[in-house]
């Protein structure tokens, strides 16, 4: 039951740092001046943070341990609320952001894991509860950030997340002290162990590096769809209420709104999407789902973006469906905890290492074009992409198999 309290409590917090800060902005502006340049330089710290985090979060979690990296994860996340919150100047507004982002993502890339471990019998159930509870944290900040900076100022809104935040540590003590016991009853029957025989079995040497999972279908086979996932979310928040303002004519309160529907349909994904995925012997079916509704709703926006865009937002949105889909396969299609950080730190370092520069890459083809028209059909190009996936996943392969990682860690 710690465990799961744990996970949930975690979860609650990751998606804080990237809906907090932007409601903020013209408070902001007058003690910090937000250019449009600065605040594209804010919009690019999640993704970026996410994929450094990809990066390096499996490589500590292999030396601390998985309860005391999203410990100390969660400890990160503190001190970038309160540093944001701060900030006497723009530098460190992004240096708080950046550390805060760097916590949010060790949590990201770990929880496939904290799952795998500790509701070994239960991922998709428990990989749906806790991706709902990230799409709710995606929801709250921007409907209460603003009336607690009116109330007081807008320091307080962004110092007031750290209090939720902190809610995480105790379940995440309470781990790390209970995997210390069991590391030393481990040594000492290894210890006792060792003196009634001459040797033990050496593991099996596993390169956990890039290159390493670079070599896995299964790998590649879950990173396309993430890549294609997070690219048309980072796009989407970026530009999606422009595009309908131009294209469709929608004033700014509507596309806003519709922007809105664009992220509440996260939550019901994240509650049918991981159990669907588990007991599906493949996920082709989501796969070409996903694929379909994106494409309807990037096309609906391209050849008549004025006559339903209700419609083609909402398809966009249901598209999101091989997010939650990735988040319950980095545990189905691994062996181990440690295998399913690494798998999620893998995948999560390409996908929003692209997704980072897609929304400048989309932008400046605006720019140079005069229309959207040119991005849409870059943006349908990449859903295509996802269809390079299909026989990657369709065998059910496993990484550790494809590795040849026969022992478990």
């Amino acid at each position: 039951m710690v465990g799961i309290a744990a996970i949930l409590l975690i979860a609650a917090t990751l998606r804080l740092p990237v809906g907090a800060l932007s409601p903020l902005s013209l408070l902001i502006d007058a003690d910090i001046p937000l250019s449009a340049t600065a605040l594209g330089v804010l919009g690019m710290l999640p993704p970026i943070g996410f994929a450094l985090s990809g990066l390096f979060a499996p490589w500590v979690s292999r030396r601390a341990g998985l309860e005391r990296t999203l410990l100390l994860a969660v400890a990160v996340m503190i001190a970038g609320h309160l540093i944001r919150a701060a900030a006497p100047s723009f530098v460190m507004l992004v240096l708080g952001s950046l550390v805060l982002l760097l916590g949010a993502g060790f949590g990201n890339v770990l929880l496939p894991a904290a799952v795998k471990r500790f509701t070994p019998g239960a991922i998709g159930p428990m990989t749906a509860a806790y991706a709902t509870i990230m799409a709710i944290g995606s929801a709250v900040p921007p409907l209460i950030a603003v009336p607690i900076a009116g109330g007081f100022d807008w320091r307080v809104s962004l110092a007031s997340w750290a209090i939720i935040v902190a809610a995480a540590i105790v379940p995440w003590v309470l781990l790390v002290v209970r995997a210390d016991g069991e590391r030393r009853a481990g040594r000492a029957s290894a210890l006792a162990a060792a003196t009634h025989r001459e040797s033990l079995p050496a593991p099996q040497p596993y390169s956990h590096g890039f290159a390493a999972l670079a070599r896995s279908r299964t790998a590649w086979g879950i990173a396309i769809p993430f890549t294609v996932s997070s690219i048309s979310a980072y796009v989407t928040f970026a530009f999606l209420p422009v595009i309908l303002q131009d294209t469709a004519g929608l004033s700014a309160v509507q596309a806003g709104s519709l922007l809105a529907l664009f992220a509440i349909l996260g939550m019901p994904l994240a509650i049918v999407v991981p159990v669907l995925t588990a007991r599906l012997p493949t996920p082709t079916p989501l796969l070409l789902a996903s694929m379909l509704l994106f494409g309807f709703g990037y096309g609906g926006l391209l050849l008549a973006p004025a006559l339903a865009p209700v419609v083609w937002v909402a398809a966009i949105g249901l598209g999101q469906i091989s997010f939650p889909m990735c988040l319950t396969l980095f545990s189905l299609r691994t062996r181990s905890a440690a295998m399913a950080a690494d798998v999620s730190g893998f995948v999560q370092t390409v996908g929003y290492a692209i997704a980072a520069a897609s929304p400048l890459a989309i932008g400046w083809l605006h720019e140079v074009t005069g229309s959207w028209s040119a991005s849409l059909i870059v943006l349908l190009a990449v859903v295509a992409a996802t269809i390079l996936s299909i026989p990657m996943l369709v065998r059910g392969g496993v990484v550790d198999d494809e590795l040849g990682v026969r022992v478990s860690r």
